[in-house]
């Protein structure tokens, strides 16, 4: 039995299940109200115009201009993150668990099917999701499944599956609980909340769409839930069904929304009554009160194929922190520098004023007013702030460039350089240091949700694959794309799937810096470059800036092809004008000697 065993207490009955599920959904809720109000903060000053919509609103000053500094480095760091992460166009590999010729054929196949199946999935937007999940909430969680996708063909009336095959989908940091106790994620129980209409789970339970069935007497039970709900006034529903939905005003209003709240359990439970173990089981409860569907996980990995990713972990607690959670202060205090100075600056343009004595003040139509003070009987004077305030701008600087800083937030050169000249060798260390968080997080990523993500997807579409598929094939070499049906056995292969678009974007970054010096050196000795082809070179520049995907932007002595044609249509040009003037130049017969 594993550590991250939930104990069932009253035993393993449909309602006592249902029950304990909702219990269990409310206990971890509670374990997150402190990463919520977090959460609830950083949003705050995300998506604000004004102080007024921030925790700041309370501040004594008149302006009340929020700066975004905390929205724009969410999102560079999210920009950032799915570039390097994203920008290879294979950002990932197969690594088969021997050298046989017949595994090495299927490493292509299989890279071959999900680069196929994320033209369709839209993987690269789940991610860009994701990311943003993993900045904003330091947190992000995604689930896969196999979906069959089909549609009726308008005249014939016959069904096509537009899509088969695995997908992702985002889970919001909401609607998820999980024993938040436990030492990994992995070996957690977890529950899934999503809010459904109930036509579109009823449907997807008698038509069987889902790779787990359902319970069709309460599926029926749920219908008939509907019905009497429906039947009821709403007073009767909010006195004879106490429940307490969340995003719902009361149990009237859920009810008559048309949707139902869904509560998927996905662990193992323990049997107090027997003394069992039940591993790898998935529990769906709607309502709070009908288990529509248990079954055993067919997961061979992931528990119900959910992976997380935290930002910075926690050492007791699985809920990670964000980026931003430790910079809502100095978000804060750009605001309080910002308006500060804006009232000061104010305070300069129409400043206080002292009259002492005997003041006439005589304003003309044009707004210039005129003092006319007795001899000895008074004076005016202004009551100017200290212009220091206006420093503000330059301490404002200061804490933008700490605040982005300290997210990690990638920058060309952020480490601390002593005074002198430097070495090609020392700036690049200098550009290392500075970005070794930013390359730090996105391995961290990729660790987490990228790589459990891809091999979910090769887990589900090998297990739910019963017939062919057709994937795309690019031969590099013919620069084509072919089509290849495949079969269940091609995906069966030891091995696993690696994401290296980290990797890929720290090394290019690095060989781009380092061909630029190699190419200065051998400017500078020209014995060295007769040794290094200009071929080769053009080739390994190609590579380093990404550019293969750009066909046919490198030939081999394309150059040479081009000059050839430009020259051969710059003589024919030359030619033409030659003909055109030697015509013009030649004076007309007359008719007479045409005779």
């Amino acid at each position: 039995m594993s550590e991250g065993t939930v104990t069932f207490q009253g035993g393993l009955e449909p309602h006592t299940i249902a029950t304990q599920i909702v219990a269990m959904w409310d206990q971890w809720d509670m374990g997150k109200q402190k990463a919520k109000e977090r959460w609830k903060e950083v949003q705050e000053y995300l998506h604000a115009t004004s102080t007024k919509e921030t925790g700041n609103s309370a501040n004594p000053w008149s302006h009340t201009t929020h700066v975004p500094k905390l929205t724009q480095i969410a999102d560079n760091l999210g920009a950032n993150y799915a570039s390097a992460l994203f920008g290879a166009r294979e950002f990932f590999t197969f690594e088969a668990g021997s050298t046989k010729e017949a595994e090495l054929t299927k490493r292509q196949t299989i890279i071959s099917y999900l680069t196929t199946k994320h033209a369709s999935n839209g993987l690269l937007e789940l991610h860009s999701k994701l990311l943003q999940d993993w900045v904003e909430y330091g947190n992000c969680f995604s689930q896969y499944e196999y979906i069959v996708e089909t549609m009726i063909e308008p005249g014939t009336g016959q069904t096509i599956v537009v899509y088969q095959g695995p997908r992702g989908r985002r889970i919001s940091p909401y609607d998820i609980v999980f024993d938040y106790t436990r030492p990994t994620f992995a070996e957690a129980g977890k529950i899934v909340r999503t809010l459904r209409t109930r036509a579109s789970l009823i449907a997807d339970a008698e038509q069987e769409r889902t790779e787990y069935p359902y319970e069709a007497g309460e599926i029926q039970r749920l219908k008939l839930m509907s019905q009497v709900a429906g039947a009821l006034s709403r007073d009767e529903i909010n006195k004879n069904i106490q429940a307490r939905f969340d995003g719902f005003a009361d149990t009237a209003s859920y009810f008559q929304s048309g949707m139902v709240e869904v509560l998927e359990f996905y662990g193992d439970i323990f049997d107090p009554n027997t003394g069992e173990a039940h591993c790898r089981k998935l529990y769906t409860v709607a309502d709070q009160r009908f288990l529509i569907r248990h079954a055993d996980l067919k997961d061979l990995k992931n528990i119900g194929q959910i992976v997380k990713s935290g930002w910075r972990d926690r050492g007791d607690n699985l809920w990670s922190m964000g980026p931003l959670d430790n910079l809502v202060g100095m978000q804060y205090q750009i605001n309080h520098l910002e308006n500060a100075r804006a009232d000061a600056f104010d305070q300069m343009l129409s400043p206080d004023r002292v009259h002492v004595g005997q003041v006439h003040v005589d304003t003309l139509p044009n707004g210039v007013r005129n003092y006319y003070i007795d001899d000895g009987e008074g004076s005016v004077t202004n009551l100017a702030p200290d212009t220091t305030v206006l420093n503000a701008d330059l301490k404002i600087e200061q804490i933008e460039a700490r605040m982005e800083a300290y997210a990690g937030a990638p920058r060309e050169a952020m480490g601390i350089r002593s005074p002198g000249e430097k070495t090609a060798f020392e700036v690049q260390e200098l550009r290392n240091a500075a970005g070794r968080l930013f390359q730090h997080k996105i391995e961290k990523y990729e660790r987490e949700q990228v790589e459990p993500g891809l091999n979910a997807e090769l887990e589900i579409g090998a297990r739910n694959l019963s017939t062919v598929d057709d994937v795309r094939v690019f031969d590099d070499q013919a620069q084509i794309v072919t089509w290849q049906e495949i079969n269940k056995d091609d995906l069966l292969v030891k091995g696993k799937l690696r994401a290296r678009g980290s990797s890929h974007y720290a090394k290019r970054a690095q060989l781009v810096q380092e061909l630029r010096e190699f190419n200065d050196v051998l400017q500078k000795d020209p014995n060295m470059s007769v040794h290094f082809p200009a071929l080769a070179r053009a080739k390994a520049w190609e590579d380093a800036l990404g550019l293969t995907a750009i066909n046919p932007l490198f030939a081999p002595f394309g150059q040479v092809a081009e000059d050839l044609q430009k020259q051969k249509m710059l003589t024919a040009a030359q030619q033409l004008a030659d003909e055109n003037a030697a015509a013009a130049a030649t004076p007309a017969t007359p008719p007479e000697a045409m005779q």
